[in-house]
């Protein structure tokens, strides 16, 4: 039996100090998981794992080839070991255990880019939750001036492509359920609304050869999409097209997908984009959203944390069933359903008036 077969992973604050029952202790352990991402995160950075080969391989080596210093590497390698991401063979040898692998490069469940996604200004916003918690305003705006997309366009293009490989990468895990729960009736062009490097629409039309679709975002963000939409026989069915979607979007389609778009704002904003589609869209075209929905109280932790992360960032917000009806509403739209998808995101559905 291996390694990862016999032990379970390890608690992340397993050994710290009890400082009461159970029900104190979770809160503690809470407040103490962030230095065991920060570990995480420094590992992913540093591109530890990609310095480790097959074999064992010494601190000394790993340091010079991700050009660090030895004894910093050493403490952070203990570290990492006790979460069994690495394993130490003998003193200062690492090998490699099945966390360790998921953090490689080459890796298939792209953890490294998931890991990458954020950088260090994503770090930075949930230092800067009291501050937006006590103004309703985003951390990000009033940190750097102006909202995440124009930094990544005119601050910081590396990070914007980071992120959006991050973006890729989690989506992928997601596409092939999202595209099962997906009905594509009577559909033949769909815009895949700021879809990205276009990992969702490359889904759609390799699974439904009879669609044409539009990949929509902006430039900067389309110069890198994925080159199977770029080049071969779905590219012959894929445009390109740059826009923004708070002034427009591509006329005559019968369906348009938002894949955690806009959550990203505030309600204003998201009606005038639903709106722009009630207008470009084909009569009785669909306008499809895949997101997370709140509820309250709070179904699992993870929808909760997704909602003040949008307000940190960008000003947004996840929404209840109710709340993307009403928005519906006001843009000239028909709310039509909630479909699970198998996933953390849900359909929610709506209808372009005849």
């Amino acid at each position: 039996m291996s390694f990862e077969e016999t032990f379970a992973p390890v608690p992340i604050c397993a050994g710290a100090p009890q400082v009461g029952p159970p029900e104190v202790q979770a809160v503690m352990d809470l407040g103490w998981a962030w230095w065991g991402s920060g570990v995480v995160r420094a590992a992913a950075m540093l591109r530890i794992a990609d310095a480790v080969g097959d074999e064992p391989a010494d601190v000394a080596d790993i340091a010079e080839q991700v050009g660090v210093d030895r004894d910093a590497l050493a403490r952070l390698m203990r570290a990492l070991v006790a979460y069994r991401i690495f394993r130490q063979t003998a003193p200062g040898r690492y090998e490699h255990t099945a966390g360790s692998r998921a953090l490689r490069s080459d890796h298939p469940s792209r953890v490294l880019d998931i890991m990458l996604t954020g950088s260090t200004w994503s770090w930075e916003m949930w230092n800067l939750l009291p501050e937006s918690v006590r103004t309703g305003e985003a951390a990000f705006q009033k940190r750097y001036g102006k909202d995440l997309i124009r930094f990544f366009a005119e601050d910081d293009p590396e990070a914007g492509k980071l992120t959006h490989r991050g973006y890729s990468a989690q989506a992928g895990a997601l596409n092939p359920k999202l595209v099962d729960a997906l009905d594509v009736t009577g559909v033949r062009t769909v815009v895949d609304v700021g879809g990205g490097f276009g990992t969702l629409l490359r889904a759609v039309l390799e699974r439904h050869p009879q669609l044409n679709g539009v990949l929509y975002d902006t430039e900067n963000i389309l110069a890198n999409a994925d080159p199977v939409l770029r080049e071969g026989p779905i590219a012959a069915r894929c445009r390109r097209v740059a826009g923004d979607c708070t002034d427009s979007v591509p006329a005559d389609a019968d369906l348009y997908l938002f894949r955690q778009v806009l959550h990203m704002w505030d309600d204003d904003t998201c009606v005038r984009v639903l709106s722009n589609c009630a207008k470009a869209g084909q009569p009785n075209g669909r306008v499809v959203l895949y997101e997370h929905l709140v509820s309250d109280p709070p179904e699992n932790p993870f929808d909760a944390l997704m909602d003040l992360h949008m307000l940190l960032v960008m000003g947004g917000r996840e929404r209840s069933q109710q709340e993307y009806a009403d928005l519906f509403e006001r843009a000239g739209l028909r709310f039509k359903a909630v479909t699970p998808t198998g996933t953390p995101l849900r359909i929610v559905e709506a209808v372009i008036p005849a």
